[in-house]
């Protein structure tokens, strides 16, 4: 898997017009685009997202964080309200 940094001397970011003489935060993040891109190419939605859901529990585990994943089927639905009237 190649870094950032790699991406940065990617022929797609040094030959890109718009990129010559742009600063070197969006330079960085348009790497960092890249490299999700080629990261995820190929893959359904639900194999995307099981990754990114291993590698947000992986990190969070790594910092000493309790990953609690929560589920309420059937809540966080939106109930329409009545009209306060004056």
């Amino acid at each position: 898997m190649k870094t950032v940094q790699e991406y940065m001397n990617d022929p797609r970011i040094l030959n890109d017009p718009c990129m010559v003489g742009a600063l070197e935060p969006i330079k960085e993040i348009h790497a960092i685009r890249l490299k999700l891109q080629d990261e995820y190419a190929g893959m359904t939605a639900e194999e995307e997202t099981k990754l990114r859901n291993k590698r947000a529990i992986e990190f969070l585990a790594g910092i000493g964080a309790d990953p609690h994943l929560v589920s309420f089927p059937g809540q966080g639905k939106l109930k329409p309200r009545q009209p306060v009237t004056q």
